[in-house]
């Protein structure tokens, strides 16, 4: 059987009753398990996308900074210590692989007072990965853990089984990526978070079946990871996700890692895929992106666009907001309809 699988530019939210007097009523933060947050927008833990500006930026947002792996450990330690000094720490991360060297990255990371740890690989659907959080698990239980990418709801429960407290969600959806194409694996990133949003679903049901006393109810939280183009796509994905991470639109900026490319009347920063530190580039592609001024500028905007969303819907918070989307399918020519069309742009 050939199951149909969908992206953001395939549907539109119906728009709903409302009574919000005004898109400021609307609270955009986030609890996610013991961690809070006052919005849901997460800069991609790319290397050049969050090095240690951006995870400054972001915490002083309110947000979470998760800073990428592919740097010196010298400069992850810069980013640990700045963040610090900004009593920052219940808002950033840093980020691991699966090798038995990422396990002495770790205890190092903690002893340096790190209390979230991703683990980021490719594939996290594999025996790897949960062996990678069941370590850490065992030795750091009271770490919160993000672990991931998972494109489906079997394997994003895999990794809240093995013992990860927030899964990330993406394989293949980023504007860098080619894992689609050289490997033919992947799910469209709408119908992920949904396969996704049906396991958390059923795993907190089973929550409230426990008896009071058992255990702590566990929340089974989730983030998005990729193919956000806009801030109409982070509402859609926020419809079923708990936080969601954005690559693109946030390198170029001022904050972002890396030297302003002069190209004529342009100014560029380069953009690399996650796998682009590797010689042979197999799973990802170094591009660049038009110069965007400071990262406030395009986080301002997001949030804008996702309270004026959440108005449409009539929710309040992203709460609601999940509670009562209706989701339409569209065409071709509906998604042409939802540009500007038949005008010359300035």
């Amino acid at each position: 059987m050939i199951r149909e699988s969908l992206t953001f530019d395939d549907v539109l939210l119906v728009p709903q009753y409302s009574t919000l007097e005004s898109r400021s009523q609307v609270d955009l933060s986030v609890n996610m398990n013991e961690l809070k947050f006052t919005h849901p927008i997460i800069p991609a833990n790319m290397k050049t996308v969050t090095g240690v500006e951006m995870s400054r930026f972001i915490v002083q947002s309110g947000g979470l900074a998760i800073l990428n792996r592919f740097i010196s450990i010298e400069e992850q330690y810069a980013a640990v210590q700045e963040v610090r000094n900004i009593d920052g720490l219940n808002r950033f991360a840093v980020s691991i692989g699966i090798k038995d060297s990422d396990k002495e990255l770790v205890t190092n990371f903690i002893s340096a007072g790190v209390r979230i740890i991703c683990i980021d690989v490719a594939h996290g659907d594999s025996l790897q990965c949960t062996s990678m959080i069941k370590w850490v698990k065992s030795k750091f239980p009271n770490t919160t853990l993000i672990a991931g990418n998972v494109a489906t709801g079997s394997g994003a429960q895999r990794l809240w089984e093995a013992g990860a407290d927030v899964v990330k969600v993406g394989v293949g959806p980023g504007s860098l990526c080619t894992t689609r194409v050289e490997t033919g694996n992947g799910v469209a990133q709408l119908t992920a978070i949904m396969d996704v949003a049906v396991a958390q679903s059923s795993l907190r049901e089973l929550e409230r079946t426990r008896p009071a006393d058992a255990k702590k109810n566990k929340t089974y939280p989730f983030i998005a990871d990729g193919g956000i183009k806009s801030a109409g796509d982070v509402v859609k994905a926020l419809c079923f996700a708990d936080m969601v991470m954005v690559g693109n639109l946030f390198a170029g900026t001022d904050e972002a890692p890396g030297e302003l490319l002069h190209v004529g009347q342009h100014s560029y920063k380069r953009y690399d895929g996650s796998s682009t530190h590797k010689t042979n580039h197999i799973e990802g592609v170094t591009a660049m992106v038009p110069y965007k001024g400071p990262a406030e500028n395009v986080l301002t905007k997001l949030l804008e666009g996702v309270k004026s969303g959440c108005s449409y819907q009539g929710a309040d918070n992203l709460t609601d907001l999940k509670e009562g989307a209706q989701f339409m399918r569209i065409t071709g020519a509906g998604l042409k309809e939802s540009h500007p069309h038949d005008v010359i742009l300035k």
